[in-house]
């Protein structure tokens, strides 16, 4: 076993030497011996010394020192003295700076889209904050600066206030979601608001983003903010990306929005019961599986993981816990892991009194033996077992009486699938939308045994949809052709009959359809959050009706019967029930405001049907008319949601929560439990309530000035600097001095500096734009250097008077530069992912500034060339400037696909690129060049398996000057003027591992396929044909517990150009999380 580990060290120590040599210029080759003492470093979180080292590794003090020093001169440790021993020092990792090059580089380019061109916008500008918001949404960005001053003004758990930062608001899409990015500071609220009842919607959104911007400013101090002048805004959010874990960041913002908040997550079931149900019937998964996640198995994301370890924790260990480990991670960003030291100090102090406490050691038989069992040399992992074998047996007691006393429609599948809205037709089959592992989005009909698909949707933020006149009608969300922050949330149908996909033009979003006799009504909501209930004509074209909603509501899930529309009412002061009367517009109140989860009302004789969160759960219950009775009805082991009554057979249809997603089910109404209405509480959020003694309470009586925020002189935000450049197209990184920039509005994004590269081994100058901030995306990239060449050539001798034939040596200015302009159209239509995107390419190379010097003489005697050094004196040459200009024009079209997270690659899908490029002007003419690719995608022949075809074909000049523009044939190089590519793929996952090696590293995936490639390459001399086949083998893995994906594997094969073996490394690291 110790042989297998160290030839995995070894291995994997020369796999990421290789990429960061090549990539970031670092000598990372490690010894066998080193690469041991490094993975011991990374396993133990704690104080590490020299003698530790030696008795665990069984070396002697000389050995030791020795393999110390060497990996502190390569700059993998740091020696530190301890405060009460100075002979003794303390080993820390430097894996700060092995991670910090890309992590600084990537920090630089957030970039998540432009709003429309022809937005006006305006600003708030106060102490603590910017609002930059369009000029029509007044009145809620002053709502937002009420509740940002408020935030600011209370002292939260962390025990920080956050520096100035600017909140862009994007009022114009479809979307409800919110981002905090540090290069540069802004936060992104996205406004609109979704279907979910809970906190409304500003105030939701405001709270968790704030939680945000107080986690990464108050890593902003000690040695961190030493850091942060010299390096900028991105540094911070480095260091934070490299030592906080992602679980931390979303599971604190929820903690914070559900202890401040009226609800937040931490009181919605459907948000406990992900982590409940997985827990009971799954199991304790490893810490690893837990925070990184699984291709194979459901794994709650990292808000759910994140709230229940954070929370608990702090309930356990009082908020200390946390405001240490952002301190310890601020003050020393350069020592080995100091999260996870932190907490390990914490747990070391506070740990045995949690476990002696009566109460705790109650919920265990034997709680010595899971303390024991629970206890890790990594603290996380210590604390994450401790917090879920709390929670797991907290959770056996509340489901232990609660048992599924209904019918289960059959389904089958391998893997977690959901099936929401359950829909009976009229010949007893059912329809549902089913959503999974292996599912992106689908309309199926259950059958008994049998499952088919009706349509594939595209993107549906909530999946409710009606059933009406064999129409299915939903909303999903309808990307803008050009603007990221414009799309909408559309009107979708499908007819059965026809098999037709339509989408219905409305100006607004749309959300919530239901059916209106043979009409349609729908919820709508502008860009100015204000909401109505809209009745359309059956077509869906036509408005009949609009009954707008108060200030501050929105409507929720509405349906109609017997003439009245029945809802769902959100506002600041709670969520209650209540009828419309469309014909009057008459109001009437059902149910009083409260601060429970309430939704999908279902009207039916003179009864009220609809779920709630009353009893901490998610059940469904029951109001008669004229009674003020609430029943509870029907109840599940992990909630019950999404009702559907048929009442010709007087069965309710519903979807019930299984640790394997939502399943459907049906009851018939006589067996309805008729059990009264107990509210109860949720324990750790009203734990979280009185730790955070502040209670959301927003007053908006304060009127903020605001004046005109111009784009045009906003265009620059500088805000990083540092001695790397990372070409983000390119994938390159190369060394110099460069300040960034990005205006708040992302319509502007630059680099500038002095760099030096393989180009440019003596530097260059060069500057790196992109502004899209209208429809054509204009980019620039431009380098000037000096640059040095030999090269042969006449001359006349000035003492004899020949004319010889000399070597000379030159040194001259090389300017290259491209400009670029691209059309991107985003034509995404269902669950296919489409684009176009024409451009436009200017590209200049000039030589100037040349000084040429003669060093040797050349001479031919017979067939043999001779030569000697000669004195520049004796020949004078000049050299004017030249230079080229080309012009590109090319098409990219794609057309894929939305793939699961088991999928390798899109199930169907087409990418084809052309072009054509030449040099218009005759100052130095290099002829002309065209070349055009397709990548065609195909399913295999079982589930995950995918088959692709690329081919390309490229003429250019005999000469030579153009680059390569489509792909080779796998282990062959072709450099002929005409050139001709077919690539063969078929790909399959062989296992999902979901398994850890040490601390260090996590195996999700094992891809494996296999290849076989043809090539035509036709030069001046010959015309050849080659061929290459062979296997690929991919592992999908994660580094350190980080959470950017790594894809790290190997190609193996057989060539004919050479007739021989070759093998490739593969690699691949993802910044997207």
């Amino acid at each position: 076993m110790e042989h297998r580990i160290g030839m995995e060290i070894r291995v994997l120590s020369k796999y990421m030497g290789r990429y960061l040599d090549d990539i970031h210029g670092i000598d990372c080759m490690l010894s066998g011996p080193q690469g041991l003492i490094l993975i011991y470093l990374c396993e133990n979180d704690e104080e590490i010394y020299q003698k530790d080292i030696e008795k665990y590794f069984n070396i002697r003090r000389s050995t030791a020192t020795g393999l110390l020093n060497s990996l502190e001169k390569n700059g993998y440790i740091t020696k530190e003295p301890v405060e009460n021993d100075k002979r003794m020092k303390r080993k820390s990792l430097f894996v700060f700076f092995l991670f910090f090059l890309p992590l600084l580089g990537k920090a630089q380019f957030v970039d998540l889209g432009q709003d429309p061109a022809g937005l006006r916008w305006k600003q708030i500008n106060t102490r603590d904050f910017q609002l930059i918001y369009p000029d029509y949404f007044e009145e809620n960005a002053q709502k937002i600066a009420n509740i940002f001053t408020a935030l600011y003004q209370h002292t939260n758990s962390l025990a920080h206030k956050p520096i100035k930062i600017s909140l862009i608001i994007h009022a114009n899409g479809g979307v409800a979601n919110g981002s905090v990015a540090w290069a540069p500071r802004k936060a992104d609220l996205y406004t609109m608001p979704s279907q979910d009842p809970s906190d409304t919607w500003l105030e939701h959104l405001c709270v968790h983003e704030f939680r945000h911007v107080v986690q990464i400013d108050k890593v902003n101090q000690g040695l961190t903010k030493i850091l942060y002048y010299l390096f900028g805004e991105q540094i911070t959010i480095a260091i934070t990306g490299l030592y906080l874990p992602m679980w931390f960041m979303e599971g604190d913002a929820v903690t914070f929005e559900t202890a401040i908040g009226h609800l937040g997550r931490g009181r919605s079931p459907e948000f406990i019961n992900e982590m409940k149900a997985q827990v009971l019937d799954k199991g304790i998964y490893s810490y690893f599986k837990a925070a990184i996640g699984s291709d194979k198995d459901f794994v709650p994301n990292r808000y759910t993981m994140g709230y229940f370890m954070v929370a608990n924790a702090r309930v356990n260990y009082g908020n200390a816990i946390w405001t240490d480990a952002l301190n310890r991670i601020g003050r020393k960003p350069l020592s080995f892991a100091p999260f996870a030291t932190s907490l390990k100090r914490t747990l070391r102090a506070k740990r045995d009194s949690v476990w002696n406490d009566s109460t705790f050691r109650s919920l265990f038989i034997n709680a010595d033996s899971v303390k024991k069992a629970n206890t890790y040399a990594d603290a996380k992992r210590t604390l994450y077992h401790d917090n879920f074998s709390e929670l797991k047996q907290i959770w056996s007691r509340e489901v232990k009486d609660i048992h599924n006393n209904f019918d289960t429609l059959p389904t089958y599948n391998k893997s977690y699938t959901n099936y929401f809205y359950p829909t009976p037709l009229p010949d007893g089959k059912v329809i549902a939308y089913k959503k999974g592992l292996q599912e992106t989005g689908a309309f199926v009909l259950l059958d008994g045994k049998k499952e088919k698909v009706l349509t594939r949707s595209g993107v549906l933020d909530d999946p409710k949809f009606i059933y009406h006149d064999n129409q299915l009608v939903w909303v999903e969300y309808k990307p803008n052709f050009r603007w990221e922050h414009g799309g909408k949330q559309r009107l979708t149908s499908y007819d059965l009959r026809k098999g037709k996909y339509r989408y219905h033009r409305g100006r607004h979003n749309r959300f919530s359809p239901f059916a209106v006799g043979k009409n349609w009504g729908v919820v709508e909501v502008n860009e100015k959050n204000q909401a109505a209930l809209v009745i359309l004509d059956t077509g869906m074209k036509t408005e009949l009706q609009r009954i707008e909603a108060d200030r501050d509501e929105l409507f929720i899930h509405p349906s109609y019967a017997k003439g009245k529309i029945t809802t769902v009412v959100q506002n600041t002061n709670g969520i209650h029930l209540e009828s419309i009367d469309p014909q009057t517009g008459k109001r009437e109140m059902i149910l009083p405001r409260m601060w429970y989860e309430m939704d999908n009302p279902v009207q039916y004789d003179s009864t009220l049907l609809f779920r709630a969160s009353f009893n901490g759960n998610n059940a469904f219950y029951l109001k008669k008319q004229g009674e003020d009775s609430v029943r509870n009805i029907l109840n599940a082991r992990y909630g019950v949601r999404f009702p559907h009554l048929q009442p010709i057979e007087n069965t309710l249809y519903f979807s019930f929560y299984t640790a394997d997603g939502y399943k459907p089910g049906r009851i018939k109404t006589d067996r309805f439990t008729n059990l009264p209405l107990e509210k109860t509480y949720f324990r750790l959020a009203d734990s979280l309530k009185k730790r955070e003694n502040w209670q959301l309470q927003f007053q908006y009586d304060s009127v903020f000035d605001s004046r005109r925020y111009r784009k045009f002189t906003h265009l620059l935000n500088f805000h990083s600097w540092g001695p790397v450049y990372i070409d983000q197209y390119e994938g390159k990184i190369d060394g110099g001095i460069v300040v960034y920039s990005q205006n708040k509005l992302s319509t502007l994004s630059l680099a500038a500096g002095y760099i030096i590269n393989a180009d440019y081994p003596k530097g260059a100058w060069m500057i790196n734009a992109a502004y899209k901030g209208i429809w054509p995306i204009f980019s620039i990239d431009l380098k000037s250097g000096q640059d040095k060449s030999v090269s042969r050539l006449t001359a006349h001798n000035l003492k004899t008077g020949r004319l010889d034939t000399v070597g000379t040596r030159n040194r001259f200015r090389r300017t290259k530069g491209e400009l670029t302009m691209q059309l991107p159209f985003n034509i995404s239509r269902k669950n296919y992912s489409r684009y176009i995107t024409p451009y436009v390419r200017y590209k200049i190379e000039a030589i100037s500034n040349i000084t040429s010097k003669a060093r040797f003489f050349y001479t031919q005697r017979n067939d043999t060339l001779y030569y000697a050094p000669v004195s520049p004196d004796l020949y004078r040459i000049s050299s004017s400037p030249n230079y080229y200009q080309m012009m590109e024009y090319g098409l990219l079209l794609g057309n894929q696909t939305y793939m699961t997270v088991q999928e390798i690659d899109p199930r169907w899908g087409q990418i084809l690129q052309g072009g054509y490029a030449h040099t218009p002007w005759k100052k130095m003419d290099l002829g002309h060049e065209w070349w055009i690719s397709g990548q065609f995608y195909f399913p295999g022949f079982a589930t995950n398996h995918s088959i692709s075809i690329y081919s390309g074909y490229q003429n250019r000049p005999k000469a030579g000057y153009y680059d390569k523009k489509i792909l080779r044939p796998r282990g062959i190089d072709m450099y002929g003027y005409e050139l001709t590519t077919l690539r063969t793929n078929y790909k399959l996952p062989l296992l999902f591992p979901d398994q850890h090696i040490t601390s260090v590293l996590y195996v999700k995936r094992i891809d494996g396929g296999i290849f076989f490639d043809m090539g035509h390459d036709k030069t001046q001399r010959r015309t050849r044909n080659y061929y290459s086949y062979g296997i690929e083998l991919n592992a999908g893995l994660h580094l350190f517990r980080l959470p950017f994906p790594i894809t790290l594997g190997g190609r193996f094969g057989y060539e004919t150009q050479h007739h021989s073996l070759f093998a490739n490394l593969l690699f691949n690291i993802g910044f997207t999380i």
